[in-house]
């Protein structure tokens, strides 16, 4: 085990966001592949994603395959993706001491940024492999470590157009707490876009700038009960506001930063008229749902060449954004107890502004039963009277990305084989967010999403972590399970 935590810390040490690209681990889980004998290559994956880093990179390793003969079908494919979501606000991060990266042992746990989630998994399938090193394999075993996992998937997506191989099984490494993922939700990422024209003048007794930034909690998009939305709630806060009447001219509003993750963190920039600003101090210290959820910050007074929002542009936001609460709303009608939440959600995700143009980002995951479709049909049905009711501004609405639901039949012949290696009562579950394995069944493939660490809380949150015993006994599995199938 000396060994593997050695590995694990460099692995958690390596900055793999998915922003900022993944070379460094994939050529470093290459040399380890290489040294264990396993025959290694490095897919460089083509992307359009203009603000994630073009250093992308699938790793490929293949034991017990010399051929690699992609006409038939056989072996199995353990896939993990390598990229980890944004660690959010640093200094929630107690248990490494603000630092995402600096692997942190303590009290039988290992804390960092990825630590619970898939990419120290691939080490746990590399050290099963390990052990079965002086074994026959009758069928090959394969080791996929994706990029662009928390990014729609691209690696994925890229590896299978690119038919580099064709495994007969595939299980996807997904923090199950060791329950086998037959089913999950699907994900719509919509994007409302509000073009407007800039409205540069004198302030004309507005003149008192206002920065206001609200701190929430993260977590998974499929888990959104477990956050704290800081968008939803700076949202919430300026409406009170302007509700007591306080007039405001907008400058700036940014929040959140991935699509599949609740935002911990929000910014707005405003100007007041300097006669209310004693009042709105008074109403912002008596209004605060926590002490620790806002900051304000004042500054001084300018007079001439501020550029302002158009003033109906924060009731276009309003009118956009309570639609969708109220879809959330109508979703929870449908309910399956196996999930958890027991229905479908929605995620205000990411707001931001580019030049001319605020975006908000949508993350809605739905039951299985929902189709698409309708839900598109539904929500751009919606948004065409907001447009109507703002001629000044351009409001489109695009359907940015749709991950696949994962449906494999409880009597699927892989399912019993996985019932019978995997000894954990109640094996089979279903999960709220999507995965991979949904992308490999969509293609053909008989696939489930599985693997060590909590199933919710932890992901996509500060402090990840995961118990050095689930790590061990993921080790245990993968090498029951490679040497059931392909020994």
């Amino acid at each position: 085990m000396k060994r593997f935590l050695e590995e694990a810390k460099r692995i958690i040490q390596m900055n793999s966001v998915s922003s900022h690209g993944n070379e460094e681990i994939a050529n470093y889980l290459a040399t380890l592949m290489q040294e264990r004998d396993l025959k290694t290559q490095l897919q460089l994956v083509t992307h359009s994603y203009e603000e994630l880093s073009k250093r992308q990179f699938n790793v490929i390793g293949i034991l017990g395959d010399p051929l690699s003969d992609r006409k038939i079908r056989k072996g199995l494919l353990l896939c993990s993706h390598l990229d980890t979501a944004d660690p959010g606000i640093l200094s929630y991060w107690t248990q490494t001491y603000g630092n995402p990266f600096l692997a942190t042992l303590k009290d039988g746990g290992l804390y960092g940024l990825g630590a619970g989630g898939p990419k120290l998994d691939f080490l746990c399938k590399l050290h099963a492999l390990d052990r079965l090193r002086e074994k026959k394999f009758k069928q090959p075993v394969y080791l996929l470590g994706t990029c662009g996992g928390e990014c729609g998937m691209f690696g994925a997506r890229y590896f299978i157009k690119s038919l580099s191989l064709n495994p007969q099984w595939v299980v996807v490494s997904e923090p199950s707490d060791f329950k086998v993922i037959y089913e999950h939700k699907y994900s719509m990422i919509y994007r409302v876009s509000l073009g407007y024209p800039w409205v540069e003048r004198d302030a004309h007794g507005f003149n008192r700038k206002v920065e206001l930034r609200c701190f929430g909690r993260s977590s998974h998009s499929c888990d959104p009960q477990l956050g704290r939305n800081a968008i939803w709630e700076t949202l919430q806060f300026l409406s009170q506001a302007m509700e007591h009447g306080f007039e405001m001219r907008f400058t700036g509003l940014e929040g959140g930063g991935v699509n599949n993750q609740v935002p911990d963190h929000c910014m707005v920039e405003f100007y007041l008229n300097s006669h209310q600003l004693e009042d709105f101090k008074y109403f912002f210290r008596e209004t605060m749902p926590h002490e620790d959820t806002f900051r304000m910050e004042l500054s001084g007074v300018r007079d001439a060449g501020v550029r302002f929002f158009p003033e109906d542009l924060f009731g276009c936001i309003l009118e956009v954004v309570q639609f969708f609460q109220r879809l959330e709303f109508s979703l929870k009608d449908q309910k399956d107890p196996l999930y958890d939440p027991v229905f479908s959600t929605v995620n205000l995700a990411k707001i931001q502004k580019k030049s001319s143009l605020l975006e908000m980002y949508f993350d809605l995951r739905l039951l299985p039963e929902i189709a698409p479709e309708v839900m598109d049909q539904q929500i751009r049905k919606a948004i065409q009277p907001i447009a109507a009711q703002y001629p000044r501004l351009n409001i489109t609405v695009n359907r940015d990305q749709i991950s696949p639901t994962l449906k494999m039949p409880l009597g699927d012949p892989w399912l019993q084989n996985l019932e019978k290696v995997i000894d954990v009562p109640d094996v089979f579950a279903k999960k709220s967010n999507a995965t991979e394995a949904a992308l490999f069944f969509q293609a053909g493939y008989p696939a489930v999403a599985f693997g060590p660490g909590k199933s919710q809380g932890n992901s996509h949150a500060s402090n990840e972590s995961i118990c050095l015993e689930h790590l061990e006994k993921a080790i245990f599995f993968y090498e029951s399970l490679i040497e059931s199938v392909c020994c």
